[in-house]
């Protein structure tokens, strides 16, 4: 299975990988494949970054030194990876995130095996939530915007189905991303699969592995909580509504 993971070289990654290392199991061979793009701000940890992966050998690493702008060099970056990847599923990875508990890859790989309209299942960030924000369709979260996700058991597992199509931890399958190597540049690249995934494929394989009101399987550790907070503080004061969609997807 491959594993790709997107990097500016931040030192984030290295509890990512250690993480990920600890707590996610899978029975067969894992090849990692990465894309560094070096921040200005961040090259003097580029040294210490390489010094890391060597001792866990990982090798496959795409440097690059003038990733330009932050959706263009990781619009740049996804596709880069999305044209490397060989194994049939393959798991989505960015250099920012912890695991929160033992998860095993096995059996959900068998499923999306089995199951060939299971294209992305996700591992959440948050308590799943009963509806999901279309925010790729709306950047206001409105009531029109938000759709009801549905609990499924699917081989004696839990999975909530939902429409949209996450960056966040995952496997996804191969053959659908292939079709997502040359997204335009200055393009989010997320979004731009959430609005063209079910368009070119007809359907919607999306899902959570858990049940509704599950708490989160993964952290994200790149994001300034705080700041976060304060933001999320300010759009209630100013009476928006549904800001734990807004500050949570």
């Amino acid at each position: 299975m491959d594993v790709i993971l997107t990097s500016t070289c931040r030192s984030t990654i290295v509890k990512t990988l250690e993480s990920f290392k600890k707590n996610v199991h899978y029975s067969g061979d894992v090849h990692f494949i990465l894309n560094i793009d070096v921040l200005s701000k961040n090259k003097k940890y580029f040294s210490t970054l390489m010094g890391f992966l060597k001792k866990l050998m990982i090798t496959d690493i795409n440097i690059n030194e003038n990733p330009g702008g932050f959706h263009e060099g990781h619009t740049k970056a996804i596709c880069y990876l999305y044209r490397r990847i060989e194994s049939p599923i393959f798991f989505h990875l960015q250099d920012d995130w912890v695991f929160l508990k033992k998860i095993n890859l096995d059996p959900l790989m068998e499923i999306m095996n089995k199951y060939v309209d299971i294209d992305h299942i996700r591992f959440s960030k948050e308590k799943i939530k009963e509806k999901t924000w279309l925010y790729h369709l709306s950047e206001e979260v409105s009531d029109e915007y938000l759709v009801p996700n549905t609990e499924l058991n699917i081989d004696g597992l839990p999975f909530v189905h939902t429409l949209t199509w996450s960056f966040n931890p995952s496997l996804a399958r191969t053959s659908v991303v292939k079709k997502f190597t040359n997204i335009p540049e200055g393009i989010r690249a997320e979004t731009f699969i959430c609005k063209n995934y079910p368009i070119i494929f007809n359907h919607q394989g999306t899902y959570i592995y858990g049940k509704i009101g599950s708490p989160p399987t993964v952290k994200d550790i790149g994001r300034n909580r705080f700041l976060n907070c304060l933001r999320k503080n300010k759009y209630i004061l100013i009476g928006k509504k549904y800001a734990d969609y807004y500050f949570g997807y």
